[in-house]
């Protein structure tokens, strides 16, 4: 798989928003081999989606749905992390 159909697929499963729909998108459209380096590059995508959610209490539903201990580790940390620095950035915070 050529790195551009990667990230096209990557992208694909970050619009899925919610993680185990995200999940179910690697799972079914990459071969095995590519899903750890999939999880590890979702977390790249999944902020902006989350953000664009029209509501506060969608974007937490999206966040809630990943799990604690998903793997790579830290993966909620880091989406949450995401989506408030975007948040910020985008209301002229940073």
């Amino acid at each position: 798989m050529r790195p551009s159909e990667f990230n096209a697929q990557i992208k694909l499963a970050a619009k899925q928003i919610y993680y185990p729909l995200c999940i179910k998108y690697i799972e079914d459209n990459l071969d095995e081999g590519f899903h750890p380096l999939a999880l590890a590059t979702l977390v790249y995508y999944l902020p902006k989606n989350i953000l664009d959610l029209p509501s506060k209490e969608e974007r937490r539903a999206a966040i809630d749905s990943i799990p604690q201990k998903a793997t790579p580790s830290h993966t909620r940390q880091l989406v949450e992390h995401g989506v408030m620095t975007l948040w910020k950035k985008d209301r002229g915070g940073i």
